[in-house]
Formats: C-alpha cells, structure tokens, sequence
C-alpha cells in the first residue's frame, strides 16, 4: 500500500522566530548561540523529496513555548545516570564503538553520567521471526522493553534517568512493520535502538561478511550514524519532538541516506530546549562546541569538524 504523501513548506522566518521564543533574558553564551549568525551555520529545512520523511509524516513542529508546557524529564543532582545496556554480540569488527558513543553522550548532556553496562544476551521469551526481505532475524520492540524494564526494576537505581538499549540485531514494532531503527517508552525513561542497518554490508549474507573488517570510510560511516541515532532518541525522551525548522540532528528519517545529510548538531530551536533542560546544571555552549570539535575530530567526522570549527569563530568574532 502507498504511503500517503504531505506537501511539507518549509517554515518562514517569521515562523521560525516565533519557534524560538524570547532571547533577551538569557545569558550571552546561550543568547549568542541562538542569534549569531544563524543563517551561516544553520541551514533551513528543504522541501522534503519523494520517500522522505516529512513527504509521509505530517509534523507540525514543536515551539519551544510549547516544549515548556509538556510534561518531560529533567535531570537532577540525584537523578542523571544513563544506562548503556549492550544486547546481543558487539564484539565483531563490524560493531560501532560504544565507548565513543559515550563520549558523546557525556558532551551532549552535562551533568549526566553516561555509563556502559555488560552486555547481556537476548531473553528467550522476547518473541522473534526471520524477515522475509532480509532472511536475518528480528526481535520485537515490545519484549526488548519489558526486559530492559525488569532488569531497571532489578538495578533499582534512584539515579537511573534513562535505560537506552543498543544492539546489533534488527528490531521490528509489529507485524505489519518490515523494522524500525529505535522505540521507546518516554514514561519508563526506557529506549531500544538496532544499529543492525548502518552498514554498508547488511543484510550479512554469510557470517565471513560479519567478520570482515571494515574500511576506514565504513567504519566512520557507521560509527556516525550510531551516534546519531543514539543522541537523537535519548533527546526524545528529554521531551523534544522532531524538528521541522532548520537541517537537525532532531530532524526525522525514513532512511540511512536521509539520515546521513543530518550533521550532529542541534538548532537554535532544540539547542534552547536542551538548555532549559539542563538550567540548574553549566550548560555552556562554547565549551560543549570545542569539546565536540575535538571529539569529532579524533573519529574522523570530518564535515563536523568543519561545522564546528566555523561555528566556533563565528560565536568568537561576535565576542572580540
């Protein structure tokens, strides 16, 4: 059956400030890195194409009013820890690297504390099926979340913010979907994200394809979009929908190469949805960009180090 395509207009500036809200009352570090020179940095969302996202999903865009008026979660001195719970194999040479994913994570939300749990098998009540288009197997959203569910209720960790599940086997919601990248239960706090479709390589054929290093643009490309998933659905569940403003890392994605065209980076829009997310903690903008510059720097991810160095001198010359 064919989906059922919108006629998505990108929004107007008018539109786009209004998003935004007010300004004045913020400090200058938060204040000049959503109104200095955001046409330079932040590119307007395009007019989606056949097949993407905003061609089938109607979205009309979250305010930052009306990210305010929800209901959501917050971080505390007393509640701020992110579990990172691994399920299933990560050990091929074809997995991203968790320990960068964390890296991330602790930039991304300060005064949060991203730690990697063991990994642990798969529980033999989740039900599962073999896909027909793919011939791989498939373990279904809903008994992932009920496990990592008991096993949230086993730690019974006050800290616990968020429990966020990893994995390198493909996940599907129901019956009628062929797979889905990630699911979550905002109310538990509660995510699962299959990292199974970022290589280049899947579906793997033969398991010598699975054992089969990867090369250095491979390994980039699927550590990048590892990340970005991951930082993508933990925002989520800090309450932020997606984002119909500017090109974002919250934009939504029906594909990996849809999903490639998305830098990690947040706009001025969802960058002020986080800050009022983390206000009680030092939520400085400059340094979480040179700590991100540097990061990306170290991986590879060449287009974001370019993003961020020119963002980075851009907020500079506004301040000499």
């Amino acid at each position: 059956m064919a989906c059922k395509e919108y006629k998505f207009q990108p929004p107007s500036l008018e539109h786009r400030v209004e998003a935004l809200g007010e300004t004045d009352n913020l400090n200058d570090d938060i204040r000049q890195a959503l109104t200095v020179a955001i046409d330079d940095s932040f590119p307007v969302i395009p007019i989606p194409r056949g097949g993407d996202w905003l061609s089938v999903e109607h979205e009309d865009g979250q305010t930052v009013k009306q990210f305010q008026r929800a209901s959501k979660v917050r971080p505390t001195a007393r509640c701020n820890i992110i579990y990172v719970q691994p399920i299933g194999n990560f050990d091929n040479p074809r997995s991203p690297n968790l320990d960068i994913i964390r890296e991330f994570s602790d930039i991304f939300f300060p005064g949060c504390t991203t730690e990697l749990l063991p990994s642990i098998n798969y529980d033999e009540k989740i039900k599962k099926r073999i896909d027909s288009f793919t011939q791989q197997p498939q373990y279904l959203v809903a008994g992932i979340i009920a496990y990592l569910k008991k096993l949230q209720r086993k730690r019974h960790n006050r800290q616990e913010l968020f429990s966020i599940g990893v994995t390198m086997t493909d996940i599907y919601p129901r019956p009628e979907w062929n797979f889905v990248y990630g699911s979550a239960s905002i109310d538990d706090g509660i995510g699962i994200y299959s990292f199974a479709r970022f290589d280049p390589l899947f579906p793997h054929t033969s398991s010598d394809s699975m054992l089969q290093p990867c090369t250095e643009q491979e390994r980039i490309l699927i550590l990048k979009r590892a990340v970005g998933t991951y930082l993508h659905e933990v925002i989520h569940l800090f309450g932020l929908e997606h984002c119909i403003y500017y090109t974002c890392l919250m934009n939504g994605a029906n594909c990996e190469d849809e999903m490639d065209s998305q830098l990690l980076y947040l706009c001025p829009i969802c960058l002020k949805k986080m800050y009022l997310s983390f206000v009680k903690v030092n939520f400085r903008i400059k340094q979480m960009y040179q700590r991100l510059l540097e990061l990306c720097r170290k991986v590879g991810f060449q287009e974001e180090v370019t993003w961020y160095e020119n963002r980075l001198k851009l907020l500079d010359s506004n301040t000499s």
